[in-house]
Parts: C-alpha cells; sequence; structure tokens
C-alpha cells in the first residue's frame, strides 16, 4: 500500500499604495495553514506619516498570527514587534475569492504601535493568489 500524498497550494499577495509595501510568497498546506515563508515583506511608506526605525521588515511564518481561507473567503494577520524599539506593526488582510478571475479582491487594515502612539491606516489588496 501507498502512503498518502500531501498537496499544497503557494500563496502569493501583494499591496502597493500609498502607506504600504506588501508581498507575500508562501506555500500552505492544502487543508491547513502557511507552513513556509519564501518572501515576506512590509515597506511602510512616508505617505503613512509614521517613521519606524526600520521602514522595510521582514517576516516569516511564525508572525502570521491568523490565518483561514473557507469557501471564498481568505484572511490573514501578521504582526511584527521590535521591543527594543517599541515597535509594533499589525497588517489584517481581508479578501473574497473572484471566482471568475480565480484571484482574491479585498482590503487591509495596517495599525503602527510606536512608542505609545498608534496610527490606523486601511486600503485595497493588489491582488491575492491561493492553488
Amino acid at each position: 500500500m501507498s502512503a498518502p500524498v500531501w498537496a499544497s497550494a503557494n500563496v502569493s499577495c501583494r499591496i502597493d499604495d500609498a502607506f504600504l509595501n506588501f508581498e507575500l510568497e508562501a506555500i500552505a498546506g492544502r487543508a491547513g495553514p502557511i507552513v513556509q515563508v519564501q518572501t515576506g515583506t512590509i515597506t511602510i511608506k512616508p505617505g503613512a506619516a509614521m517613521k519606524l526605525s526600520t521602514p522595510q521588515i521582514a517576516f516569516d511564518h511564525t508572525h502570521i498570527v491568523q490565518q483561514w481561507s473557507l469557501g471564498g473567503d481568505m484572511r490573514l494577520q501578521i504582526e511584527v514587534s521590535d521591543n527594543a524599539a517599541k515597535e509594533n506593526v499589525n497588517l489584517v488582510i481581508a479578501a473574497l475569492l473572484n471566482e471568475k478571475t480565480d484571484k482574491y479582491a479585498g482590503r487591509y487594515v495596517l495599525t503602527i504601535l510606536r512608542a505609545g502612539n498608534s496610527k490606523v491606516l486601511k486600503g485595497r489588496i493588489k491582488e491575492c493568489e491561493a492553488g
């Protein structure tokens, strides 16, 4: 008897607007969460009007604190903290599958905390795909 085959899915997501450049290239188990992040970057742009110690933040799968895909609904929450700089970046993506294009479209909420000050920014995702 042969062993079961476990399929995986590629996950790709991008945001590029006045506040944020976000890129995610990852692998997820077909019936499970993201298990590997090949590329994970969040770049806070000057338009966000909140300067961080490092505007470009790299992340891996351990920073993905919430995720699900159910039916045509996809949610991701990525949180990266720098305790020494007293900074926290929290990005929530909410997207719905367009069955004609097989791509996800939706919005994001970016919350930036720095030394007791916070800023919440909202925008649209450029594109997300999973499959």
